[in-house]
């Protein structure tokens, strides 16, 4: 779907949550990512903000499950 927008994964992970009405925090120690970051100056239509809505759920992140962003365990 970032490609049909033309921006990166992350663009578009952070302008679904401020779509949502959220706020996002994204992390990084590099100036490119940062100004890319911030460049969420589209719109996710609403036919694809549903899609995301019921993105089906990872059910497992194999040997990355440890952590705990993706374990469930914050």
């Amino acid at each position: 779907m970032a490609d049909k927008y033309g921006v990166s994964v992350p663009q578009l992970c952070i302008r679904y949550t401020l779509q949502l009405g959220l706020i996002s925090l994204p992390k990084t120690g590099n100036p490119a990512h940062m100004q890319t970051n911030a460049e969420v100056d589209f719109e996710i239509s609403a036919e694809d903000m549903e899609a995301l809505r019921h993105f089906k759920k990872i059910e497992s992140y194999g040997s990355s499950s440890s952590f705990p962003v993706y374990g469930g365990r914050l």
